[in-house]
């Protein structure tokens, strides 16, 4: 895969002699070997083979709103560098440096490093309605990418910082949309966000969940005397807190499209589960099978309700498609998820792609 995306970057970048002689390189994994990062998968499985990329949730656009400024459209133009009249494959947002890109929709990121004119360039591949698409992002520093070859990235997630590399004359984004995949050709992007209903997100506001809010209602705090003391669990045979019963009926209540686990033994792991402590949802999709469509959206919908409700209900933390996001480092948002020593992230069920975990307080 990457050698066909890094082919295609370098056939729309470079002269016919520059290409093939970079092409003789990717070509040579010896002459290659001290110029490509080592990178992995976040969705690895047997045979390192990557799993199918989960259809996108929803669109956004690839900047917060009010920090951009558009300076040149899709189309021919005189290059402002070079000075040559050829085709502009995407649009310009002008921006101060260091100002966030986002992803616009789920996918992988199937390329992300020094491009020649791009300067750098980031790379991810979607599957839009059942058809993959490839978006572009370039012209930021080396240092401001924040994303790495094969990992997975949500609708909206903080991916790199505006810079000024390659053939730029001002900090600003250049943002593509290749239909096909990466190495296909770029459309005009403008349209193409339009026709998918790319939303706004606004700074400083979770661009992860962005399409995904809910009108479930604020939650009700538990009020006994003693939220550790155990009950009976309604999805299992075994016992969870009071507190965590609590938590769990409003989730029920208020999403009943949603599936419940909670106790488990879990021998041999330090896991709240066997602790009566935490539960585990999938929201239509089968356990193993990742999130995507209404799943992914409704199961979006859910996570966000039980974080911007944690504090009332008693929620310690949650896990959710790759991420986590804790009470205790609430000003950090969200974070990527390692696996706790437990699980392997880079899997579908390891790193909580079919499955929202929640875990509530001791006490």
């Amino acid at each position: 895969m990457r050698k066909a995306v890094l082919s295609g970057v370098l056939a729309l970048t470079l002269g016919p002699a520059a290409f093939l002689l970079a092409l003789g390189a990717l070509l040579n994994p010896a002459a290659q070997a001290s110029c490509l990062p080592t990178t992995r998968s976040a969705f690895s499985n047997v045979g390192n083979t990557p799993a199918p990329i989960p259809e996108t949730s929803h669109v956004v656009m690839p900047m917060p709103a009010g920090t951009w400024v558009k300076t040149s459209g899709f189309g021919i133009r005189v290059h402002p560098v070079t000075g040559e009249t050829k085709l502009h494959t995407g649009v310009d947002l002008a921006a101060p440096t260091g100002t966030h890109i986002l992803a616009a929709a789920d996918g992988r990121v199937v390329f992300a490093g020094a491009a020649s004119g791009y300067g750098n360039l980031i790379l991810i591949e979607h599957n839009v309605g059942g058809r993959t698409v490839a978006t572009g992002y370039a012209h930021m520093y080396a240092d401001g990418i924040h994303v790495e070859d094969g990992q997975s990235v949500t609708a909206g997630e903080y991916i790199a910082d505006v810079g000024v590399s390659g053939y730029s004359t001002g900090p600003h984004l250049h943002f593509e949309v290749r239909p096909g995949g990466a190495a296909s050709e770029p459309i005009n992007p403008e349209p193409w966000l339009a026709s998918h209903g790319a939303v706004d997100i606004e700074a400083g506001s979770d661009p992860a969940s962005a399409g995904c809010a809910t009108a479930a209602g604020p939650a009700s705090p538990f009020n006994g005397d003693n939220p550790g003391n155990l009950v009976d669990d309604p999805t299992t045979d075994g016992q969870i807190t009071e507190r965590t019963a609590h938590i769990l009926a409003q989730i029920r209540s208020k999403f009943p499209e949603s599936s419940w686990a909670c106790w488990s033994p879990r021998p041999g792991q330090p896991s709240e589960h066997s602790l009566g402590r935490a539960c585990d949802g999938t929201f239509g999709n089968a356990l193993g099978t990742a999130a995507t469509g209404h799943a992914l959206d409704y199961g979006w919908q859910v996570t966000n309700w039980v974080k911007d409700n944690a504090r009332t209900l008693g929620v310690e933390y949650v896990i959710w498609q790759g991420r986590i996001w804790s009470v205790a480092r609430a000003d950090e948002g969200w974070r990527k998820y390692d696996g706790g020593g437990m699980h392997d992230p880079n899997s579908v069920t390891g790193g909580h792609y079919d499955h929202l975990h929640w875990t509530a307080e001791p006490e």
